[in-house]
């Protein structure tokens, strides 16, 4: 966390996206050199100091979650940009690991009723699949669990309206698609 810390501190120091730091980059160098003589204590076998250095991490840990607060809510009022000036910091990014589904898309069939869905297909994914014909009220979309990234949907009202969105879980489910709609045969 020390070399981290160092690393951070060095990009941010003089970097324009960052004028003003909270904590300040002193607060966390400062810190940054407490655990490093917490660390060389502890290693010169003085167990009573092992509690004081945990401490002094933790302490550490949380001046960099505030940090990270502060890049993130400057790298924000510059969307376009946001990415490259999170990055400039030296912080690690986190993007959604559970991006929307891609290749989402319907085929009409030539069956009064009914729709194919289709969506690319995830290594060990399940599928949830929804559709409604009242797409702005939530508790009007009818669940369809499927573990396939395709699903023919049976039994709608020929000449209705309906949205379709699929959610993909891998360990948990992810977002949802965008919503797309039809009119059924």
């Amino acid at each position: 966390m020390a070399s981290f810390s160092k690393q951070v501190v060095a990009d941010m120091t003089g970097n324009a996206h960052f004028p003003s730091p909270s904590p300040a980059l002193s607060v966390i160098d400062a810190n940054t050199l407490a655990l490093d003589t917490a660390i060389a204590v502890v290693k010169r076998g003085i167990p009573a100091t092992t509690a004081d250095m945990h401490a002094k991490r933790k302490v550490l840990h949380d001046l960099l979650k505030s940090l990270g607060v502060y890049v993130e809510v400057v790298a924000n009022q510059d969307p376009p940009n946001a990415l490259t000036i999170a990055k400039s910091s030296g912080m690690g990014i986190k993007l959604d690991p559970k991006p929307r589904p891609a290749g989402f898309r319907l085929q009409p069939t030539n069956v009064p009723g009914q729709v194919k869905l289709f969506t690319t297909s995830v290594p060990r994914g399940a599928y949830k699949w929804e559709y409604t014909t009242t797409p702005a009220v939530d508790a009007s979309w009818v669940s369809v669990e499927n573990n396939a990234a395709k699903i023919l949907i049976t039994g709608l009202t020929s000449a209705s309206r309906y949205y379709f969105r699929v959610a993909v879980a891998t360990k948990s489910l992810g977002p949802w698609s965008d919503v797309i709609n039809t009119v059924i045969s």
